[in-house]
């Protein structure tokens, strides 16, 4: 019996001390150290950044994040995020290349069905929802896209009546978002895409509209300018359809505008550009009239090159 007791007691010993050897070793793998709040602690003896990076290496808190964050692609693709940094490929799970706005005043059945496919975006679980659309200038997701960079935001075509009204801290956000990071603004054209352009970011100083809506009978000529642009390859010219496209006349356009498509000041009902950029500090507007009310080959070229425009 006394020796069935030692061996038993050696047992206990034994798996006291392989408890505390791995107790010490996980401790060690996950970088913990007694940090002491004296003034006399060593700065050698604190948590460095690389050991704080290998405890989370594998725990990106994506619970952190609010809804309209996740999508099938940012899920399985979490652990590549670096959250340090305000751009599409290595930011946050809220900043994209491309963004489609999905509020009011867009047709998501129709023409804004057909942009949405040409800037190549897939519906969230078969809704517009998630990081790659934008469906309020007034959300917290507005808030923080402001900051993306190098990066387009694509309005679809909007109709007249429902016009997204932006406060004065939501048209505040948006000018900064275009303004700074080099990032681009698509207008499409539609009934309201002039108007929403003059509200929300170009307003004369005496307040009156700086861009005059215009509709004329095209087709609509390339110009010179194009050389050297993503709408080189484009036809030398756009097709009318059928009333479906809405310019802006050319002598309302700034002097630092850039006009690509137009039918000349000598055509009748005078100058109309269709398709036109606009520098605006580090970013620029790019406007492509038509409506997209049907999958118009020309025009879908034109979208197509305009999102080259955002690098």
């Amino acid at each position: 019996e006394l020796v069935a007791a030692k061996q038993r007691t050696e047992n206990r010993e034994v798996k006291r001390r392989r408890v505390i050897a791995a107790s010490s070793m996980v401790l060690s793998l996950l970088g913990i150290v007694a940090i002491r709040h004296s003034s006399d602690v060593d700065p050698s003896q604190h948590t460095s950044q690389v050991e704080s990076n290998a405890m989370f290496r594998n725990d990106v808190e994506y619970q952190d994040y609010p809804a309209w964050t996740k999508s099938v692609n940012d899920v399985n693709a979490q652990n590549h995020i670096n959250h340090g940094k305000w751009t599409s490929i290595e930011g946050p799970p809220f900043l994209q290349r491309i963004t489609l706005y999905s509020g009011n005043g867009v047709d998501i059945t129709h023409g804004g069905n057909i942009v949405r496919k040409v800037v190549g975006i897939p519906k969230n679980f078969g809704k517009w929802e998630g990081n790659r659309f934008l469906a309020n200038f007034e959300s917290q997701q507005m808030r923080f896209f402001q900051s993306n960079k190098n990066s387009a935001l694509v309005i679809p075509p909007l109709s007249q009546g429902n016009l997204p009204i932006l406060s004065d801290y939501a048209k505040g956000m948006l000018k900064h978002y275009v303004a700074l990071g080099h990032n681009t603004l698509i207008v499409c054209g539609g009934p309201a895409s002039v108007e929403f352009i003059n509200q929300n970011l170009y307003t004369s100083s005496e307040g009156t509209l700086l861009f005059q809506p215009a509709w004329t009978r095209g087709p609509y000529e390339k110009q010179e300018v194009c050389d050297g642009t993503p709408f080189q390859s484009l036809p030398v010219t756009l097709p009318t359809m059928k009333g479906h496209v809405h310019g802006v006349r050319t002598q309302s356009l700034p002097q630092d505008a850039t006009s690509y498509y137009e039918t000349g000041e000598g055509s009748p009902g005078g100058g109309v550009s269709v398709i036109f950029s606009l520098k605006m500090a580090e970013g620029q507007l790019i406007y492509v009239g038509f409506d997209y009310s049907t999958a118009s080959e020309p025009w879908i070229r034109a979208l197509a090159a305009a999102l080259e425009f955002a690098s």
